[in-house]
């Protein structure tokens, strides 16, 4: 072009080769964002889950710097522990150690339990997190929700179809041409009714024909689409009528001081004598001795049991030996990939709180427990 153009001051002055870094944003402790997290794990290195856990969390050492201990003077060699802005424990990690450890961790904004159970946990988060809303707890929810599922289903199947009947026919090379029941149509019961409750459910209804009943704490009683009927644990009434109708009760309860023993006597009673109780969530739910004593009457058709209150259960328990029991040794969420399923969770969690957000992906209820 025969005309010159003029430029503006500021083009004149701006560096076109050279652009201009972002401002540097920084962490509610003040950190820079581009810079690792300090994470104190407490974990137990010899012993399992943690011995198996423990490879899967240092894949996160490009995101944060892992300080691990399972004793208070392993952690306090650490020079920068008063940096950690998170504290992971990963069973069978000493938590007993906790009170005198949370003085150290003034800069930790984020709890986190590798499993989704948090027994050990509770009184920790009771005396120290209950009243710090800006400190959130999470936990692995729904990481195992479909083994379990399975499991339960697979209990069903094996009452409902006479697994037991077969196998013996198969032994004795026994001809036996009995009618064959089928789970459609029938209802299952749900004690409890999250992650691994509405993984069963969706199981049970979609690909069985199922009938759902879900007791559930949610003030939301209205069906949905997998529960067809929602009841309350806090009216008694309600609770009973879950175990009168329900074929199959699942109980996916956590272990807290509210749900111990939850399924006793009185619940075993009104179940049908054709019905089967399966638990799956935590031994302390479930009364043991009033189970034991309606399975050995026959009172309930049978019981798949993978929790107990004392875990091994003990040689001397009365659920050993019956016929109509099915136990595992709290292992129908033990699969292969068992440890990357907390392992994604765990991370779905940190990038939340590294990006900030305020919602993180499985927040508990710390006054609940879970």
């Amino acid at each position: 072009s025969n005309f010159p153009v003029k430029l503006a001051p500021a083009l004149l002055s701006f560096n076109f080769l050279s652009p201009q870094p972002p401002p540097q944003t920084t962490t509610m402790n003040g950190r820079p964002s581009s810079q690792k997290i300090v994470i104190a794990v407490l974990a137990d290195k010899d012993k399992n889950p943690s011995a198996a856990a423990l490879p899967l969390v240092r894949t996160l050492e490009s995101k944060a710097d892992i300080l691990l201990g399972n004793t208070l003077a392993e952690f306090t060699a650490y020079p920068n522990l008063s940096e950690a802005e998170a504290l992971v424990w990963v069973p069978p990690g000493d938590a007993k150690i906790l009170p005198d450890l949370w003085p150290l961790l003034p800069k930790v904004r984020w709890v986190h339990s590798w499993f989704a159970g948090l027994e050990p946990l509770h009184p920790f988060i009771k005396q120290f997190l209950l009243n710090r809303p800006d400190i959130p707890v999470t936990n692995a929810k729904g990481a195992f929700s479909r083994s379990l599922a399975e499991y339960s289903m697979a209990a069903a199947l094996h009452f409902e179809k006479q697994v037991p009947r077969i196998m013996a026919n198969t032994k004795s090379r026994h001809w036996d041409k009995f009618i064959m029941h089928e789970l459609h149509g029938k209802s299952m019961g749900f004690v409890g009714f999250g992650d691994i409750g509405k993984a069963t459910a969706k199981i049970a209804k979609h690909a069985f024909g199922m009938r759902i009943l879900a007791l559930r704490r949610s003030k939301n009683k209205g069906a949905d689409d997998l529960a067809d009927e929602v009841f309350s644990p806090e009216i008694e009434e309600e609770k009973m009528e879950v175990f009168r109708r329900s074929d199959y009760v699942v109980c996916s309860l956590p272990g807290t001081p509210d749900t111990f023993n939850f399924c006793g006597a009185k619940e075993f009673a009104a179940m049908k004598p054709t019905a089967v109780f399966i638990s799956i969530g935590r031994g302390t739910v479930v009364d043991e001795d009033a189970l034991i004593d309606v399975l050995k009457r026959g009172a309930i058709r049978g019981a798949a049991l993978d929790v107990f209150h004392v875990e091994p259960l003990p040689e001397s328990s009365g659920l050993w030996g019956l016929d109509n029991v099915l136990i595992t040794a709290h292992n129908a969420d033990w699969t292969p990939d068992y440890s990357e399923c907390a392992l994604h969770v765990m991370e779905g969690n940190l990038d939340r709180f590294l990006a900030g957000e305020k919602e993180m992906l499985t927040p508990i209820d710390k006054a609940a427990g879970y």
